[in-house]
Parts: C-alpha cells; structure tokens; sequence
C-alpha cells in the first residue's frame, strides 16, 4: 500500500525526469516543459510545507531542524525557478542557470530522501503516512486552483 513517502518520491523522479527534458528541449516544447516542472516544484514545496515537514518536525527526533533545513533550500529553489520564469527559456543565460537550480533539486531530493523521509518512516505511524496521502492530494488540487 502506498503511503505518503511513496508519493513523494514518485514526485522527485518526476522532476529529476522533467528537468532532464528541459535541459534537452528547445522552443516551444522547453517552454512547456519548463512551465510543468515550475507547476510540480511549487505544489510538491506547497504539500512539503503544509503536510510533510510539520510531520517531521512534531513527530520525529531532529525533525525540527531537518524541517528548517528543507524548508530554506525549498524557498531558495523556488526564488531561483521564478527567476528563471522572468528570464524566459529563449534567454542565453537560461541554460547555465537552470543547470544551478537542477543541481540544487537533486540535492534537495536527496536531502528529503536521505534525513526526512526515513524519521517519517521511523516515528509516524503507518497509518497516518497512508492518511498523509489524501491531505498531500487535497493540498496540492488546491495549490492548482
């Protein structure tokens, strides 16, 4: 059965595949898929911030300053994705700059992957990580309206 950390980590394999795409696409076809990856980014932070880091944080030993920290490197990635919605896909700048805010996707993923997801594991119940699910759905259908 599929819990919360399932989900999560089907969204990092979606964004690490999209972020390949548009490091590989031009034109029109890496405008689209630049706003798709933009669009995942920001409901996945949306689900993280409302859903999964208060988990972690009230639940979990260190989960406080694991939560801090993904939070911070959330708000950094998002502030460099806007940036680069700004610039446009077609700038000349674009590609050196999105190859910095790749890298610092992947080591955000790996971040969650490696400090939150398994205190999530360890300390929440299995239960809640499968209710956890609905609440993620729930919060990133609203981030879309």
């Amino acid at each position: 059965m599929t819990d919360v950390v399932d989900v999560l980590r089907t969204q990092h394999d979606q964004m690490r595949r999209l972020c390949g795409d548009v490091q590989r696409a031009a034109g029109a076809d890496r405008k689209r898929l630049f706003a798709e990856l933009d669009l995942l980014v920001n409901l996945h932070e949306l689900g993280d911030r409302t859903i999964i880091h208060p988990a972690a944080r009230d639940s979990t030993p260190a989960g406080d300053a694991v939560g801090v920290a993904c939070m911070v490197e959330e708000g950094n990635i998002e502030r460099a994705i806007a940036e680069l919605h700004a610039l446009g896909v077609d700038d000349v700048a674009f590609d050196a700059k999105f190859a910095s805010v790749h890298a610092a996707i992947l080591d955000h993923h790996e971040h969650e992957e490696r400090d939150e997801f398994p205190l999530l594991r360890l300390y929440v119940k299995p239960q809640r990580l499968h209710m956890m699910v609905g609440q993620l759905h729930d919060i990133q259908v609203m981030g879309v309206g």
